[in-house]
């Protein structure tokens, strides 16, 4: 596994007709580089109304900044809950396999969380892979000017019937 994966860029993604997503080509490959395999960890954001992908390494170093946490906390003499503080950071993540076109199923109850239909925002984040339904992207507040125009491109050839 490799640490130190920084994802950037970004892409759309219609299902196929397995409902299956993929990865950016550029992002698949940061995932396996992180993963040692085809594996994507996938979660809610805390924050934001999408969900977030990252790959092996980076969910060990969310243990680590707990480890961490809990250390700091007891050389000051401070109380942590490092039970919960795992439960935030790990109950609603789901270790995902994807083939090597980057295909993978998006659990149907994230899905439905973020209102996820059968098309994907995929937004590089430095640590993780950021991943929205599009309108939602749109209504969002302070999402990048570039990735909004290629959503409302995306949206507007939709509407008239241009493939995807």
């Amino acid at each position: 596994m490799s640490e130190g994966i920084i994802f950037s860029g970004n892409g759309i993604c219609v299902a196929d007709g397995k409902g299956r997503f993929a990865l950016p080509l550029d992002m698949r490959k940061a995932v396996k580089a992180s993963s040692g395999e085809n594996r994507l960890c996938l979660t809610i954001h805390t924050q934001l109304p999408c969900a977030i992908g990252f790959g092996l390494s980076h969910k060990q170093w969310l243990e680590e900044q707990v480890v961490e946490m809990e250390r700091s906390a007891r050389e000051k003499g401070l109380n942590f809950d490092a039970e919960a503080e795992r439960e935030a950071r790990f109950a609603d993540m789901e270790d995902l396999n994807f083939d090597d076109g980057g295909r993978f199923f998006m659990p149907p109850d994230i899905k439905d969380m973020m209102g996820i239909s059968d098309a994907i925002v995929f937004v590089g984040a430095s640590r993780h892979i950021q991943m929205w339904d599009p309108k939602t992207l749109l209504a969002s507040e302070g999402r990048s000017p570039r990735v909004r125009h290629a959503v409302e491109k995306f949206l507007s050839e939709r509407a008239a019937g241009g493939g995807k």
